[in-house]
């Protein structure tokens, strides 16, 4: 249905960003968890965080998907922000928190060593 191509469960793992993922994508990582061991301490943890921030949220018409009052204020999204590209969701970050974070971790050599044996 024509709805369902418009929503999306927008969430996050950790709080500093907001994770918006189509509806498909996300029933995915569902189903994965559901199949994992129901006690398991690192599944409870994502659920946690994940149910707290999670909404589903439809665009609007100009493209736009709101992220929970909640979710904006601990990861700070307000003012400039990124939006970034992951292989099967966006991530939306404080442009301030997101630069200082590549700062303190930036790409090394030894990061592309070890990209290059995986052939990338």
């Amino acid at each position: 249905p024509e709805t369902e191509n418009n929503t999306y469960f927008v969430t996050s793992d950790d709080g500093k960003c907001a994770q918006i993922y189509p509806i498909p994508v996300w029933e995915q990582v569902a189903q994965k968890l559901q199949a994992s061991p129901r006690m398991n301490p690192a599944k409870l943890k994502l659920l946690k965080f994940t149910s707290y921030y999670g909404v589903l949220s439809q665009m609007d018409a100009q493209g736009r998907i709101l992220i929970p009052q909640i979710l904006r204020e601990d990861a700070q999204i307000f003012g400039d922000v990124i939006v970034m590209a992951k292989n099967d969701h966006l991530e939306v970050w404080n442009h301030e928190i997101i630069r200082e974070s590549m700062k303190a971790e930036p790409f090394t050599n030894l990061d592309r060593e070890k990209l290059a044996e995986q052939g990338i």
